[in-house]
């Protein structure tokens, strides 16, 4: 016959301590002794228990102890992003630091298909707007704790920083006369995939997309300079890998029009145009957005935003660890040697 498998109470029984004893032994180590938990623990193992069963837990007190943390883009991408892993990784650090769990939510509604999996947490950060929004309606539905990350929605939290303004300060020290031919390289501006933009009639808004506020900052500082602002000096990169943006780059910058001020929205497409500036030896002034290290390696003149800090204020946002309101964090304008 099938040996039963032990439960809480039974564990309990067998050890001559509470259920509570048990319990924390697993989900709360700091309330025990470090000899008392490890007995415990050893003993469990002995009897096959492999802790309280999460269900049981989230049906006694209503809590899960998960944080859902919902990616705009895919998590293929978002592991192999700089700026991404930094930002999980501040969450991650403060979810350790109080013994509660992460669960990555997929970015396409597919996936959300009869899995309820947006049910289980007890909380969400959701960092940057997804392309498919039906998502974050899906998570608004279940009337718990939502922190937005970089976008905003209504009635619910934010943490930013101010993104036109550090864009504008980077862009006015980049550019140094209306003679400038300057080409932005933007981040996902409007819904369509393409590269080149048709007109500038389609674009996100700056509360859906950050982008778009980095946008609206270099915007103002071309017009400052009295520096026209055509569509076609305008690119979207979007998911594609750093050869393809290289060769892309290649093209653009050995064509008969002179190229003099590049203004990356981000650190990794920025680092990418200044190898290729380096590679075929041309001057050329190249700034990027976020602060990530390969930056400060490079020479890269960029905005160093607090991406790790972002996570960490939004995971005890989360946690109900700090007030559950807007927040805006400080940036800073690193000169060096590519611009």
């Amino acid at each position: 016959m099938e040996r039963k498998k032990p439960t809480l109470k039974t564990v309990a029984a067998h050890l001559g301590v509470s259920t509570a004893t048990v319990s924390n032994a697993f989900n709360r180590p700091n309330q025990l002794s470090k000899a008392l938990r490890e007995n415990i623990l050893l003993e469990c193992e002995k009897l096959g228990y492999t802790g309280p069963s999460i269900t049981a837990r989230s049906l006694r007190t209503g809590k899960t102890g998960v944080i859902g943390v919902l990616l705009a883009d895919n998590l293929a991408y978002n592991f192999t992003d700089p700026v991404a892993t930094q930002f999980l990784a501040g969450i991650s650090k403060t979810l350790d630091e109080s013994h509660v769990n992460m669960l990555l939510l997929p970015s396409s509604s597919d996936n959300y298909q009869n899995t309820q999996v947006e049910t289980i947490p007890d909380s969400f950060i959701v960092y940057g707007k997804p392309v498919d929004s039906s998502i974050i309606n899906l998570i608004l539905r279940q009337h718990k704790p939502v922190v937005a990350v970089d976008f905003a929605l209504p009635d619910i939290p934010s943490i930013n920083v101010d993104n036109r303004k550090a864009s504008y300060d980077i862009a006015m020290h980049a550019i140094h006369s209306s003679d400038d031919n300057v080409l932005i390289l933007g981040l996902r501006l409007e819904p369509s995939t393409s590269l080149s933009l048709a007109n500038l009639d389609n674009l996100y808004t700056s509360e859906e997309s950050v982008s778009r506020c980095r946008f609206e900052g270099y915007k103002q500082a071309l017009e400052e300079n009295g520096i026209p602002l055509s569509f076609e000096n305008v690119w979207q990169i979007h998911d594609l890998d750093e050869t393809t943006l290289k060769t892309m780059l290649r093209g653009t910058l050995t064509a008969p029009k002179r190229v003099d001020v590049l203004l990356c929205m981000s650190d990794k497409i920025a680092l990418a145009a200044l190898e290729v500036a380096r590679e075929i030896n041309i001057d050329i002034r190249i700034v990027g957005f976020d602060g990530i290290p390969k930056a400060a390696e490079a020479g890269l003149t960029t905005i160093q935003q607090p991406i790790e800090n972002k996570g960490r204020i939004a995971a005890k946002m989360a946690l109900g660890q700090l007030p559950y309101e807007s927040i805006q964090l400080d940036t800073e304008l690193i000169i060096r040697t590519s611009s």
